[in-house]
């Protein structure tokens, strides 16, 4: 999801949101299906409790006008498509479905309806395990490797929340395992650098001195060494943990950073910066 953009896709953000998350637009339109048949046939309670909601939702979530309306006032690419996870939708639909099984009273008929009913389902959306059934590699449910990467750092590191630059698909992983890794780069910024290139006006934005990092060592511009030193300073990064091979690995020992250690696919570079400041934990255990 966060690859979509409503400025590339204008009034196809909406569908390509849906296919995203459902597979296709298929369940949404068994969704409206159900709006219809609770408008004609369905009883006062049920018009009562899915008709209103209905109505809103298809004239402002599951309107194609909405998320470009929405997004001249807000940023909405990054958030838009989670209200697909609070609406009534899947209520409906399961709803009716059951309604349609227990309406028929002979057995065969039943099982004939049910038949239908699944085979409806699953040709609307992906199939969970479409893409087959991952085995997790630890109980954890994370890379062997990035649990390395974790102890390997900690290891090493003097403080108890030592500053790390890792790769996107690592830093996004790492923030959801280890609470003790303060990240160089949060999420939205690195969202943002893997959609779009890093201008010169961010690598020059004193406020985000974590910019020509990721314009150097994500997006492979030409940023002065100079600039990059400076950017590991300004941020207090202590580690950068780069692939192996990386083309910004001479840079980075261009720069002085030292290799700590390696794993297979993974090399881990520690800035011994005179002037870094350990992050420490702000003790609230103590009111004034």
């Amino acid at each position: 999801m966060q690859t979509l953009n409503v400025f590339e896709k204008g009034l196809g953000y909406l569908e390509s949101c849906l296919s995203y998350f459902n597979g296709s637009s298929a369940f949404f339109l068994l969704y409206v299906c159900g709006l219809l048949i609770v408008m004609v046939q369905g009883t006062k309670k049920d018009r009562q409790l899915f008709l209103p909601t209905g109505i809103f939702l298809l004239l402002t979530i599951y309107n194609p006008v909405a998320p470009v309306a929405l997004d001249r006032i807000f940023d909405v690419n990054s958030e838009y498509y989670r209200f697909f996870w609070i609406t009534p939708v899947v209520v409906l639909v399961s709803y009716l479905m059951t309604k349609c099984i227990m309406t028929v009273k002979k057995k065969e008929q039943r099982i004939a309806v049910v038949v239908l009913i699944t085979l409806l389902i699953l040709t609307s959306g992906n199939f969970l395990y479409a893409n087959g059934y991952p085995k997790a590699e630890n109980m954890l449910k994370m890379p062997e490797e990035l649990l390395e990467v974790s102890r390997l750092i900690h290891e090493d590191a003097k403080e108890e929340y030592p500053k790390a630059f890792l790769e996107y698909e690592y830093n996004m992983q790492m923030r959801q395992f280890d609470p003790k890794m303060i990240l160089t780069v949060d999420r939205e910024e690195y969202i943002n650098a893997v959609i779009y290139p890093v201008t010169q006006e961010m690598i020059e934005d004193e406020e985000h001195p974590a910019y020509p990092l990721l314009a150097s060592l994500i997006r492979y511009q030409d940023v002065d060494r100079e600039v990059v030193l400076e950017a590991l300073k300004k941020t207090n990064t202590r580690y950068v943990v780069l692939s192996n091979p990386n083309e910004r690995i001479p840079l980075l020992m261009e720069l002085g950073l030292k290799k700590v250690a390696a794993t297979e696919h993974l090399q881990i570079f520690r800035f011994d910066n005179p002037d870094y400041q350990p992050f420490e934990l702000v003790d609230y255990s103590v009111v004034y």
